[in-house]
């Protein structure tokens, strides 16, 4: 079996967080709470956890905004520091697996060295706004201001000042925050960071870094060498992006996955059911099974009782 390790990205909901790491018991988990969270929700989400549940060190962690990549990466140092994990892998509070413990090992030990994660090479249109219709670049040709690692913001747009070019060898990519990390990938993107401050300043004042830093590092060959080679574009979580309520009309917009409901169930039974995908398979993430789901909420709870009862059986 895989060795694993869980990064738990969490800031509310106590309860439903307990539920996962139950739902992930003997895996070595490392939770990062919010700083902002009172010291009772993080109690609150460590009751019962046991000793394989390890809490990281707490910052403010903002969803634009390089601390919240920085909350990752304190937990990612953490995993390695503490555990053997072959694959490390990067949920939030509102994840769910899909399948069995026993099947997410089995599904991860082909995958020994690879990482597994959404590659959108950018300039993309969906990442374009009125103000910007540059295909996301504007995310990151000018400095934007930040105070202590967050985006400061004036009526709901970001600040940003001069203009700067890209770090000579950066390939620009958009991804989501949730990923499977090979564990030698991991130690060679910390190393990277380590090693070059210069980067580090520029997710620094990137808007939404992470959504991109580590896509972006990873598929890099003259930063990463082979490792670019064996990062994956491969999703492994369903996620519902269809335009829901929370769309706003800002500039730039704010998107965001839709809740789950008991009236997902049969989508996410047909994610759970699609053919496993191995190293070397074709075709979009879209074509093979889904190991996480998103977003889950907590006041329904007969959801995660279904997907306990019928799918992860």
């Amino acid at each position: 079996m895989a060795n694993l390790a869980a990064i738990v990205i969490a800031h509310k909901h106590p309860q439903q967080v307990r539920k996962l790491l139950a739902a992930l018991a003997g895996v070595d988990i490392f939770l990062h709470c919010d700083r902002r969270a009172s010291k009772e929700v993080l109690a609150a989400m460590l009751e019962g956890a046991g000793p394989h549940v390890h809490a990281v060190r707490r910052v403010r962690a903002t969803l634009s905004s390089w601390s919240l990549l920085e909350a990752e990466l304190i937990a990612l140092r953490a995993a390695l520091e503490r555990s053997a994990a072959e694959h490390v892998l990067v949920l939030s509070g509102s994840c769910y697996p899909l399948v069995s413990l026993d099947d997410l090992h089995e599904e991860l030990a082909p995958w020994r060295g690879r990482s597994r994660l959404e590659l959108r090479p950018l300039p993309r249109p969906e990442w374009s706004t009125p103000r910007n219709d540059d295909g996301g670049l504007w995310h990151f040709n000018r400095k934007f201001v930040t105070i202590r690692g967050q985006v400061v913001r004036v009526r709901d747009v970001p600040l940003r000042t001069v203009r700067r070019t890209i770090p000579v060898g950066l390939r620009l990519h958009a991804s989501g925050a949730w990923k499977v990390y090979a564990r030698a990938h991991a130690e060679a993107l910390l190393r990277l960071l380590d090693e070059r401050p210069d980067l580090v300043a520029f997710w620094r004042t990137s808007l939404m870094p992470s959504e991109s830093a580590v896509a972006s590092m990873l598929s890099s060959p003259e930063l990463v060498g082979e490792i670019a080679e064996t990062t994956i574009d491969d999703l492994v979580w369903y996620v519902d992006w269809s335009p829901g309520e929370d769309k706003a009309s800002s500039d730039p917009p704010t998107w965001h996955p839709r809740w789950l409901t008991i009236n997902d169930f049969e989508k996410l039974e047909a994610a759970r059911r699609a053919p496993s995908r191995l190293p070397g398979d074709g075709g979009s993430s879209d074509d093979y099974r889904k190991l996480f789901a998103r977003k889950f909420s907590p006041i329904d709870s007969q959801l995660l009782a279904l997907v306990d009862e019928q799918l992860r059986a």
